[in-house]
């Protein structure tokens, strides 16, 4: 009898549950994907991936490491420095192409939502039609130069492009997490360190002055 009452257990659990592993036999979740990249800054040369554009403020021998992992909907980003210098706030953001041998090698931020496309030369709405007019002699304006477009914090903020703004301690280090509810695609190919933090305001939102470092990314 001892040795039934030990048996009995096992048997109801088994009949029960079909001795399955896994509640209903769901499906394991897809492994998280992960891609990371590591770079100690010097000035540029051909095929550098960790460029310091402006030494004073990135040392040589800095070293930066990004590491960014994304599930099926959502991502996570990981900033890491060393080597900066002390107690000092710099912009860091992700761009969309690699680093290069000047700053604005790596174009613009990423940015999960783009703002419409403008249209300059769309037509002029319906109307009464005027009538000829003879053209008299007249000297022609010098055409004025477009005015530059101003950013957009509805597209430019942190939860729409990445933003890894970075505080250093008193010995250079620092580190930065972003979170979003999305995913990369296409994803980034550069992280750029920028000489103050990001600004907000409408017309300077995502500026943080001049591009001081960059380290490409994996594509």
């Amino acid at each position: 009898m001892h040795s039934v009452t030990k048996i009995l257990p096992f048997v109801c659990v088994a009949l029960a549950g079909g001795c399955t592993s896994s509640a209903g036999g769901a499906a394991p979740a897809p492994s998280p994907r992960v891609s990371s990249a590591t770079g100690t800054f010097a000035p540029y040369t051909p095929g550098a991936t960790a460029i310091t554009y402006d030494p004073a403020l990135v040392p040589d021998g800095a070293v930066a490491t990004l590491s960014i992992t994304e599930t099926s909907s959502d991502s996570r980003v990981w900033f890491t420095v060393a080597g900066l210098l002390p107690n000092r706030t710099y912009g860091v953001h992700l761009h969309t192409n690699p680093c290069g041998a000047t700053p604005d090698a790596a174009g613009p931020h990423f940015q999960h939502r783009h703002p419409p496309a403008t249209q300059p030369n769309a037509p002029s709405p319906p109307g009464p039609v005027s009538p000829p007019q003879t053209a008299s002699p007249a000297v022609t304006p010098p055409e004025t130069p477009a005015a530059p477009m101003k950013a957009d914090p509805s597209y430019a903020n942190p939860q729409n492009e990445v933003w890894l703004d970075v505080t250093t301690r008193a010995d250079g280090r620092g580190s930065a997490v972003a979170t979003h509810p999305w995913t990369f695609d296409p994803a980034p190919r550069s992280l750029v360190i920028h000489a103050t933090a990001t600004k907000t305001a409408d017309g300077q939102a995502g500026d943080a002055g001049p591009r001081v470092a960059c380290l490409t990314l994996p594509a």
